[in-house]
């Protein structure tokens, strides 16, 4: 039996997601069981997520999924290796899946292959010329991509410069050659499917009749909360209706209406600002992503950053600290290091996932559950005093700390509680319909 496996962060889930899971039953059969790695309160952009977890599950396992496991925060909120790394783990020691579904921009699962079967982090060459690059001010995205353009040209790799160029600078291919890297290094026998990524990542813009970026539906939202607030939002929340699975549609309308509001940067801006103001850049230094002198710059550039009542925080902020020098998701994943309390020791203490925390299931995911539960090399948590059995290991007791931080932090910005966890059951979804 097939059991497809998908990495997501559903930030939110959107129709373009719904069609992936919709590719896969055409494809491997319309019984086909489907176990989704989702990222938490936190995600791979170093912002906290637009809605909560639950939610996002209850949507999810609604529209066809049939098991939901958390991605935990030191590899939901890292770079596209470490994300990767974290959630291709989670599935392999799974022992369940015998499908990976990606998306992606390029449309060759070969090229794609191509480019992840080679190591040019061990290449001398590589390094030489990244680091080279990077002196003369590269920001390290375009240093490593003409480090590795160099190893490239003297390989026998059949791809040319321009479209290695071409693959390597869209943010799903990466993910995607993240992925695939994994399973080739663990030598897994999962079998990797591409489907192709239909509309832009980045648009900024919604579009009728294409399936739409997540990062155009946030900033949407964002640009309505603004001009209006919450109230202004929920009235204009229909225009998201093309774009929204009526099920994710319906879980945000039930959270907006109450006491919860939508999250995002601005939310963990405001928490970071007294702390990057009252920290010393030698102190800040000791916290994940803030290597390499951008404790330095960030501690100067919140210095000259001064309240302007016609900018939002947000936009205020990116024009402040705008260089070549570090990339904007670098900066946030080190400022949401920051507010939780990830350091740089933590990187590389906690390698590899030591868990999966289930956050609901089906009525067919119930069968691959109780397969996993006895296949599964790592233990799956059903509720948060389970981690508790765990507590003479150090690594599982600390990657298990920085989850319950990062969701309280979420949950008290977001509606004024903490330790949810303690009290949140396991989600299911029988006989077409929720039980939480």
């Amino acid at each position: 039996m097939h059991v497809a496996g998908i990495v997501a962060e559903y930030n939110p889930f959107h129709e373009g997601h719904l069609h992936l899971i919709r590719k896969i039953r055409e494809e491997l059969g319309d019984k086909t069981p489907v176990v989704i790695i989702m990222s938490g309160e936190f995600v791979q952009r170093g912002e906290p997520s637009l809605i909560d977890r639950t939610s996002r599950t209850c949507a999810v396992l609604s529209c066809g999924a049939d098991l939901v496991f958390e991605l935990p925060f030191t590899f939901s909120c890292g770079s596209a290796d470490r994300f990767a790394h974290g959630a291709i783990r989670s599935l392999i020691e799974s022992n369940g899946i015998t499908d990976l579904y990606f998306g992606a921009e390029h449309d060759s699962l070969s090229d794609l292959s191509e480019i992840a079967r080679i190591d040019f982090e061990k290449e001398e060459s590589f390094q030489l010329k990244r680091d080279e690059l990077l002196k003369e001010g590269l920001p390290y995205a375009a240093a490593w991509e003409g480090a590795a353009l160099s190893v490239l040209s003297s390989s026998e790799n059949a791809l040319s410069p321009g479209l290695f160029s071409s693959i390597v600078g869209k943010p799903n291919n990466l993910l995607a050659i993240a992925y695939l890297r994994e399973l080739f290094s663990s030598e897994s026998s999962i079998t990797p499917h591409l489907i192709v990524r239909e509309g832009s990542y980045s648009d900024p813009n919604l579009q009728e009749g294409a399936f739409p970026s997540a990062t155009a539906i946030r900033e949407r939202i964002r640009l309505h909360l603004i001009s209006g607030g919450k109230s202004k939002l929920l009235s204009h929340l229909d225009e998201l209706r093309p774009y929204l699975p009526d099920e994710m549609l319906s879980e945000m309308l039930h959270l907006w209406h109450g006491s919860t509001r939508p999250m995002g940067e601005d939310a963990l801006l405001s928490s970071a600002l007294p702390i990057l103001r009252s920290m010393s850049s030698d102190d800040l230094c000791g916290y994940a992503y803030m290597g390499n002198g951008l404790a330095g710059y960030l501690k100067n550039a919140v210095s000259r950053l001064h309240f302007d009542p016609n900018t939002d925080l947000p936009s205020l902020f990116r024009k402040k600290i705008a260089t070549k020098c570090f990339s904007y998701t670098r900066i946030m994943r080190a400022i949401s290091s920051l507010v939780i309390g990830q350091k740089e020791e933590d990187l590389l203490k906690l390698s590899n996932p030591c868990y999966l925390r289930l956050l609901g299931f089906s009525e067919r995911g119930r069968g691959v559950l109780k397969e996993m539960r006895s296949a599964s090399t790592l233990p799956i948590l059903s509720r948060a005093s389970d981690a508790f059995h765990h507590g003479k290991d150090p690594v599982f007791s600390r990657m298990d700390e920085l989850d319950r931080v990062s969701h309280d932090w979420w949950t008290q910005i977001a509606r004024g509680t903490w330790e949810e966890d303690f009290h949140q059951e396991v989600i299911q979804f029988k006989r077409n319909k929720l039980y939480r």
